[in-house]
């Protein structure tokens, strides 16, 4: 016969293979188990990146003598019982693979006790074997250590990378993890050395503000099924890499490409192509509308109502993102948005300046997403708070307290492209480029939903030569440019005539700025994609449009282009991302002097 049932210890070593792919993926199996065992205090320590030995403690409720050693057996499970319970997993840990699967590629060491005992329980395994049981004197909860990973498979144990890359990836699951439970008090300890705490906090939003720094809102949505509680960063604080954006589903960490693309939609034009935004998202949703069953490692789901939930995602984002309204502050600006390496420490004394007071404010959609979760039912946005915390070296979450251009006393003009103002003890710098960009692209984006460009005919019809291909392209999308403003008509095969530009552009040269959009790859409507069209050729507009270095601004020209900034909806930032204004406190300029002294 050629067809033949595996041997358990093979079994072991290939669901071992799916389950555990680096110290990571124990760390991460290990502490979902604590926290399903009602822990509030977790301590994760390794040597050597993991290598060596990883030991999780936490203080959970424990396991009997019996369960202990019944938790090695493959598919041996306390969260489900039949098949039926899989569509309600509201648990992080349900498969019963992981223990077995890090039992059979390591040297596991298990103490637990419960609290109704009083004595607990240790059992040590190696390669999947039990090699010991033994009662021993312990604390209530469960201490799980795990030696010489991939002992008995070295071929996968040359996969792992440095020490150092494990334990920055370890570092970085357990801060972003920790989003989902707050409530708990989280550890990390590199070879002895204590390189995170994060204590315990009453809500996601307190523990956001341990993890982030630098501007950012929050968000909130609730309807009868689905909850989102967000926080969205700035678009200038924007990185190069995905993870910077956090997703938790039920308070699992998950990576979902379609959510993170409805957050990057949600930031509008304000992100480049390479470019991922900061913050998170938190979903509570009923468990029936989610699997979490469809990864071996539990780091991905499928949504029951995929679209329906990457609207609302999207929309929410877009709301919050256009109530960035504040300063960028000029101190955060130069620190990463996340906080930096090492052990967080925490001053609860006030800090110098005392926080101003703000209002959550309420925002609308400009359309309600067809839904069959009625998301539209309630949502919110509002500013950040600087945590009680906060310290003055090391910038946490920005306040964006009502702020209004036009309350700026202008001071003068720097480097002929930045507008130095003050108010109320601090410095402020404006980007006059940017500034009027963002005003002539809200101006021009708007004239076109509504259908209302602001359109100027010229007084003699300006050709413009292309090649055959070019001219094509504009003549099959003239019904788009009209809306903006633009009249084209063919003049030849190689040639084009404009009769009418966007009144914004009646004493430009657009001869390059025609011919952009006639080598432009237009997205089709069919894609959902229509609306970067319109972004793309709004923006190119606005920045023709728009102001350049080197211009010396009039002092009335300056007040009316901040009059007209505080007319018009997110003036933090230019379509590009970059930011419109950044100011700096008192005390920070004193500290420039050496007056902090």
């Amino acid at each position: 016969m050629k067809i033949h049932v595996l041997k358990d210890h093979v079994i072991n070593r290939i669901a071992a293979g799916e389950v555990v792919e680096r110290p990571a993926s124990i760390v991460r199996e290990l502490v979902d188990n604590a926290i399903d065992a009602g822990a509030t205090d977790i301590r994760i320590s390794l040597d050597g990146g993991g290598r060596s030995q990883i030991q999780i403690l936490d203080d959970g409720e424990g396991m009997s003598r019996d369960d202990a050693l019944l938790a090695f057996e493959r598919h041996a499970t306390s969260k489900i019982r039949d098949a039926e319970d899989i569509e309600h997993i509201a648990t992080m840990g349900f498969r019963g693979e992981a223990l077995p699967s890090i039992a059979a590629v390591a040297r596991v060491t298990v103490r637990t006790r419960r609290d109704d005992e009083p004595l607990g329980t240790q059992v040590s395994i190696a390669g999947g074997k039990v090699r010991a049981v033994e009662e021993v004197s312990c604390a209530v909860g469960t201490e799980m250590t795990v030696r010489g990973l991939f002992f008995n498979t070295p071929a996968r144990r040359k996969f792992l990378k440095s020490p150092r890359v494990e334990e920055r990836l370890i570092k970085q699951w357990v801060t972003r993890a920790s989003l989902g439970n707050p409530a708990v008090r989280y550890r990390l300890l590199f070879d002895g050395r204590e390189v995170l705490h994060l204590p315990r906090r009453e809500s996601i939003e307190e523990r956001a503000k341990d993890i982030f720094q630098g501007n950012h809102v929050f968000l909130l949505a609730e309807s009868e099924e689905v909850s989102l509680h967000g926080m969205v960063g700035h678009p200038a604080l924007a990185q190069t890499k995905a993870g910077s954006f956090v997703f938790l589903v039920n308070g699992r960490l998950i990576s979902d490409t379609s959510l993170l693309r409805a957050v990057r939609d949600g930031f509008d034009t304000t992100l480049k192509d390479r470019e991922y935004p900061v913050g998170y998202i938190s979903i509570k949703l009923p468990p029936e509308d989610v699997d979490v069953n469809v990864h071996p490692q539990k780091s991905e789901v499928r949504f029951r109502h995929q679209r329906e939930l990457f609207v609302f995602v999207r929309e929410k984002v877009l709301e919050a993102v256009q109530s960035f309204r504040a300063p960028v502050s000029g101190a955060s600006s130069f620190h990463s948005p996340f906080q930096q390496a090492g052990s967080f420490t925490y001053d609860e004394s006030p800090s110098r300046e005392e926080s101003p007071t703000f209002a959550s404010q309420a925002f609308a959609t400009d359309s309600e997403p067809q839904s069959h979760f009625e998301f539209s039912s309630s949502s919110s946005v509002h500013a950040s708070q600087p945590s009680q915390t906060e310290q003055v070296d090391q910038p946490s979450l920005q306040s964006l307290a009502p702020f209004r251009f036009s309350k700026l006393r202008y001071v003068g003009q720097l480097l002929e492209c930045y507008l130095v103002c003050e108010y109320d003890e601090r410095v402020y710098i404006v980007d006059m480029h940017a500034a009027h960009e963002r005003y002539n692209f809200n101006l021009i984006r708007n004239g076109f939903r509504t259908q209302k460009p602001h359109s100027q005919q010229l007084l003699v019809p300006q050709p413009i030569t292309l090649m055959e291909e070019g001219v094509q392209n504009i003549l099959d999308h003239a019904s788009m440019l009209e809306q903006f403003g633009f009249e084209i008509e063919p003049f030849g095969s190689e040639q084009i005539v404009v009769r009418s530009v966007p009144a914004l552009l009646l004493e430009k040269d657009n001869t390059t700025l025609l011919k952009e959009f006639a080598a432009f790859d237009y997205p089709e409507a069919a894609e959902g994609r229509f609306h970067e069209a319109i972004d793309h050729i709004a923006a190119r507009v606005a920045c023709h449009a728009s102001i350049r270095s080197g211009k010396r601004m009039k002092s009335e020209e300056v007040y009316a282009l901040f009059e007209a900034l505080d007319s018009t909806e997110f003036s933090a930032a230019c379509p590009h991302g970059r930011p419109v204004v950044v100011s700096f406190s008192e005390f920070e300029v004193e500290r420039w002097f050496g007056r902090d002294r």
